[in-house]
């Protein structure tokens, strides 16, 4: 239990910027998304850490928006999830570990359209055991058909989609009407990076995910929409309440109405 109560504690030393949460003020706790593993999967994700490190293969989401994921999943038992943009695996390790958890099969389909990331990922679900509970599918987001290859991985409509792609103003508006298509009436679409800060992370200048975001949701005043820290403008302290200054936006689509 001592080593358990220690894991993460030891990044709050760490001056690497993919370990900014851990030297947050009264952070020096380990998390669930972390003290909940076992010893076998937290040997994983440290080793993820150590070998990524490395390679400087950095741009995995931090503490904030996985535990709330994990919320999501282990508390709804959300067992068909789509993740657009997989990176080296960090998430998608995680989120794996919560399905194997849940028995809960076919769990996860994750798109990355860059090869190198895909073979990454793999290699790293394969370590962890979780080939069966995710598919890494090297796909582009925008391709109507990746839809219909999620919906058969994981055998029916995604109840839970995370977008956290490619940070472009226009490829996440057409993500966004596409996935949101698919989403189960009554599901969530969880979408990183929406503040004004992350607006620098297009590449393209054209206004990031906040103003596709802000588009889309006026487009379809149906939905139910919700914005974290959407007027963030930096890292720097005092942090909000909700720590990912990067911003988090939500959007509920509504089950059906009974007739």
């Amino acid at each position: 239990m001592e080593e358990r109560a220690q894991r993460s504690r030891l990044w709050s030393n760490e001056t690497a910027s993919r370990y900014w949460w851990h030297r947050l003020p009264g952070m020096n706790f380990v998390p669930p998304i972390y003290s909940d593993l076992s010893e076998e999967e937290w040997a994983i994700v440290s080793d993820w850490y150590a070998e990524t490190d490395c390679a400087g293969e950095v741009g995995e989401v931090a503490v904030p928006l996985v535990s709330l994921l994990q919320g999501f999943v282990l508390g709804n038992r959300a067992a068909r999830i789509v993740q657009l943009g997989t990176h080296a695996g960090y998430s998608s390790i995680l989120l794996g570990f919560m399905l194997r958890r849940m028995n809960a099969p076919r769990g996860l389909f994750t798109l990355e359209i860059d090869s190198h990331f895909c073979a990454i990922a793999r290699d790293w679900l394969r370590r962890a055991g979780l080939q069966g509970f995710v598919e890494v599918a090297e796909r582009n987001s925008l391709d109507p058909a990746s839809v219909a290859a999620a919906i058969e991985y994981l055998g029916g409509a995604p109840e839970l989609i995370v977008i956290d792609s490619s940070h472009e103003y226009g490829a996440t508006r057409r993500e966004l009407d596409l996935w949101y298509a698919s989403l189960e009436p009554g599901g969530l679409l969880v979408v990183h990076d929406v503040s004004r800060f992350a607006q620098n992370f297009d590449v393209t200048e054209g206004g990031g995910v906040r103003r596709a975001f802000d588009e889309w949701r006026t487009a379809n005043p149906a939905a139910e929409t919700f914005l974290l820290n959407g007027e963030a403008r930096s890292m720097d302290l005092p942090q909000p309440f909700y720590k990912d200054a990067c911003g988090l936006g939500l959007i509920h689509k509504l089950a059906s109405s009974p007739r």
